[in-house]
């Protein structure tokens, strides 16, 4: 009896083995630049967003590397800017109007953050309390299921999305480039940031958001993350995105 129920177990964590699809059916790819790698800093918010305005430009036909540094400067001379220099994606467009940064690619009044959070009121716009958010930055409050759609229509219409979430997961490794949930720990904090540029689904149809991390190109598929739409839609704290992608009006 002793040996059944170790075989068992042993069968049990095989199956758990965190694998990333040995196969995936592209459905949507939009263009990127080359993957950054933010090193030590803890700008991922802005690599994701400057990833962002990079995918809208390739939509519109223009190819364009943008430059971290200009941002880097803004921050510097930006009085009681967070010691960490963690924010959130409407940071990046608040100092890209405040100091005229990427005038020329961006303008800030174009995005809109949403977010999903059910212990807030859906529909509304909120403030998340959160430490990143310490510039307490309005959030459109959407439920997961409908964050996903639109995020999902965004990605096919080659929009330039920034996602904000949770990778503390177990099944979050960006050795094997996979997010997904395993044994959810039932919290969802606040760690990282990264652009999603793309749609693909495995062999057994579950369908993947691309992910492009600024963490360096160390990984199976060069930098780039697959993110389970089940992950999305349990471990993401919010988005920014182009206002003119979404069906609805706000």
């Amino acid at each position: 009896m002793k040996k059944t129920l170790l075989y068992l177990f042993v069968l049990l964590l095989a199956g758990c083995k965190l694998e990333a699809p040995k196969e995936v059916t592209v459905e949507v790819m939009n263009p990127i630049t080359p993957v950054k790698n933010q090193g030590s800093t803890q700008y991922c918010w802005a690599f994701s967003m400057l990833a962002a305005i990079e995918t809208e430009q390739f939509r519109n036909g223009d190819s364009v590397n943008l430059p971290i540094e200009p941002l880097v400067e803004a921050i510097s001379n930006t009085p009681n800017f967070s010691p960490s220099g963690r924010a959130m994606g409407p940071t990046f467009l608040n100092l890209a109007k405040q100091h005229g940064l990427y005038h020329e690619v961006c303008d800030a009044d174009d995005y809109i953050p949403l977010c999903t959070n059910s212990q807030l009121p859906y529909g509304e716009w909120v403030v998340l309390d959160l430490p990143d958010n310490w510039e307490h930055n309005r959030f459109l409050n959407l439920e997961a299921d409908t964050l996903l759609e639109v995020v999902k229509n965004a990605v096919i219409n080659h929009r330039g999305i920034c996602w904000e979430g949770d990778i503390s997961e177990r099944g979050f490794s960006f050795e094997k480039g996979i997010a997904r949930m395993r044994f959810p720990s039932g919290h969802t904090s606040d760690d990282h940031c990264m652009a999603i540029v793309g749609i693909v689904h495995d062999q057994k149809g579950r369908q993947y958001f691309v992910m492009k991390n600024s963490w360096g190109t160390y990984n199976p598929y060069g930098g780039l993350m697959l993110m389970s739409f089940d992950y999305f839609k349990r471990k993401t704290i919010a988005v920014v995105l182009p206002k003119d992608s979404l069906k609805f009006r706000v």
